[in-house]
C-alpha cells in the first residue's frame, strides 16, 4: 500500500512539474482558455458518447457541464444528475470530457462545458444520435389471404433517424430452388420500389408470393420483413391428350393436372361413375408439382374391352370446380405388308465347250492331161497290189478297203467324193498323210472359238 501511495504521488509531483515548465513567467497571469469553442459530436444510438472539453490555464477555476435545459450535470469530476450514464472522464490533467453511456435519441442537443470566470467562459458541443430503422409491430400481419381480382394493401411500417428508405421485392424460387428478387408482380404490374406501403390492383394467382419490405438509413443494420400473399381461386383442370389409344390387354395411365388456392378435391369418373382404388385393377395416385398445382393420374392394370370410354377429371373447392374429359380408344396394329426382294446375279463367264469338228480334207485337183493319159490313168486305177490284206492304188497311194463281201471301196483320188474336196474323219488325220490337213483343222479351231466367244459376250450383254 506505501508502494502505491508513493506511486501516485510521484506521478503528482510528475504532473506538478509538467504543469510548471508550462506555466508562464512569473508576474504575468493568464485566465483559463478553452481548445476550441465549439464541437459537433455524432454518434449511433445505445453507443457511448463523448464530449471533449479541453482548458488551458484553468488555476483554481472550476468546469461544469449543463445539458440543453440548463440542467447543471457534473461538478468538477463529480456527478451531480441522477442520471448513472453520465460521468466526467479525464485522461490527461487539462481534460473534462463528458462520458453518455447507451445514449438515446432523446439526448440529442446542445450541452455546455464552462468555466467559472468573470463573465462565464463557455463550450458549446452539439450531440447527434442517430437511429437505426426499425420496423413497427402495428404493420400487416405477416401472412394475408385474398381472393384473385380483389385489391391487397401490404403496409410497413418503420421509424429510425434518419427517416428510413422502404423497398419492396418479390421473393421467389427458381428450377433450382435458388431464391431471387424481382420488382415486378407480372410483367405488366410493377409493384412499389419504396414507400411504406404497398397496393397491388386486380391481383392474379401468379401475384401469390412471399414479399419483403426493407428499410435501412445508412445507419447499420438495415431491417427487413416478411410478409406472404396467398390469393384465392376456383380450381382449373388441364388434360395433356383429349383422345388416347391403347391395345387391348396393356396398362395405361390417364393423367390431369389441376391448379388450385386452395386444393380441394378431384375424382376421375367414365360414364358419369366415379373411379376407385380397386386391387389389381385401378389405382389412382396425386403428385405435387408446385404450391398450387398436382397431377392425379388413373393407372389401369389391365385393358378390357369394357375400359374403354369416356373419363372425366374433376376437381373442386370452396369457390368452385372445373372438369376436362378425354376418350380412351382401342388401338390396333396396322398389318404390315412385306415385299421380298430377290438379287439376281450375272454368271461368272466361262468359256464355251467346243464339241467335234469335222475335217475337211482338201486336194489338190487332178492334172489335166490328154485323152490318152486319161484311158491310161483309169486302166491303171483298177491295178491293185494285195499286201498284208490291204489294197493299195499303185500311183495315188490312197488306201482301199475291202469289206466282207469282197467289194472294193475306192477311195482313190478319182473318186467323186474326194473330187468334192470333203471327207469325214479324225481330227487332224490325212488320209494321204500331208501337213495340209494339220494346219487347216487349226486354223478351224481358232476360228470357231472366237465366233463362240463374240456370241458369249453378246448374250452376256
Amino acid at each position: 500500500m506505501d508502494f502505491v501511495i508513493n506511486l501516485l504521488t510521484g506521478v503528482e509531483l510528475l504532473w506538478l512539474w509538467i504543469s510548471l515548465s508550462t506555466e508562464p513567467v512569473i508576474g504575468v497571469a493568464h485566465e483559463p482558455m478553452f481548445d476550441s469553442q465549439i464541437a459537433n459530436v455524432t454518434v449511433k444510438e445505445m453507443t457511448t458518447a463523448v464530449l471533449p472539453c479541453s482548458v488551458k490555464y484553468l488555476g483554481k477555476c472550476q468546469v461544469i457541464w449543463t445539458d440543453k435545459f440548463s440542467t447543471v450535470l457534473t461538478f468538477e469530476d463529480r456527478r451531480v444528475t441522477d442520471d448513472n450514464r453520465i460521468s466526467v472522464e479525464r485522461p490527461f490533467i487539462k481534460d473534462w470530457n463528458l462520458h453518455i453511456r447507451n445514449v438515446r435519441y432523446k439526448d440529442s442537443g446542445m450541452y455546455n462545458c464552462q468555466i467559472n470566470t468573470n463573465p462565464v467562459k463557455m463550450k458549446v458541443v452539439y450531440l447527434t444520435v442517430k437511429v437505426p430503422a426499425k420496423i413497427l409491430n402495428s404493420s400487416s400481419p405477416d401472412t394475408i389471404r385474398v381472393t384473385e381480382g380483389k385489391t391487397v394493401k401490404l403496409q410497413c411500417n418503420v421509424s429510425g433517424i434518419p427517416t428510413p428508405t422502404v423497398t419492396w421485392h418479390r421473393i421467389s424460387q427458381d428450377e433450382k430452388g435458388e431464391t431471387k428478387k424481382s420488382e415486378f408482380c407480372t410483367s405488366t404490374n410493377k409493384i412499389g420500389m419504396s414507400g411504406e406501403v404497398l397496393v397491388i390492383h386486380n391481383i392474379s394467382r401468379h401475384c401469390g408470393d412471399v414479399y419483403e419490405c426493407s428499410a435501412s438509413n445508412g445507419v447499420p443494420p438495415a431491417v427487413s420483413r416478411f410478409i406472404t400473399v396467398n390469393v384465392h381461386f376456383p380450381p382449373e383442370v388441364t388434360l395433356p391428350n383429349s383422345r388416347m389409344g391403347q391395345i387391348l390387354g396393356k396398362e395405361t395411365i390417364l393423367e390431369c393436372q389441376v391448379t388450385a388456392n386452395p386444393q380441394g378435391g378431384a375424382v376421375w369418373r367414365k360414364n358419369g361413375m366415379e373411379m376407385k382404388n380397386l386391387s389389381g385393377k385401378f389405382r389412382i395416385e396425386m403428385y405435387r408439382e408446385d404450391s398450387i398445382s398436382v397431377s392425379i393420374s388413373l393407372r389401369i392394370s389391365f385393358l378390357e374391352q369394357s375400359d374403354y370410354g369416356v373419363y372425366t377429371c374433376e376437381a373442386y373447392n370452396q369457390l368452385g370446380r372445373d372438369a376436362g374429359t378425354m376418350v380412351l380408344y382401342e388401338y390396333k396394329i396396322p398389318e404390315v405388308w412385306t415385299t421380298t426382294t430377290t438379287t439376281t446375279r450375272k454368271p461368272a463367264m466361262t468359256l464355251p465347250v467346243i464339241p467335234p469338228y469335222k475335217t475337211r480334207i482338201i486336194h489338190p485337183p487332178p492334172r489335166q492331161t490328154s485323152i490318152h493319159h486319161k484311158q491310161q490313168h483309169r486302166h491303171q486305177h483298177h491295178k491293185t497290189l494285195s499286201k498284208n490284206g490291204q489294197q493299195y492304188h499303185r500311183e495315188s497311194n490312197s488306201v482301199v478297203v475291202k469289206d466282207g463281201r469282197d467289194k472294193m471301196s475306192n477311195y482313190g483320188p478319182t473318186d467323186e467324193r474326194l473330187q468334192s474336196g470333203y471327207k469325214e474323219g479324225k481330227t487332224g488325220e490325212s488320209l494321204t498323210g500331208g501337213n495340209t490337213g494339220e494346219a487347216s483343222t487349226r486354223t478351224s479351231a481358232t476360228t470357231n472359238f472366237i465366233l463362240a466367244l463374240v456370241t458369249l459376250l453378246f448374250t452376256q450383254l
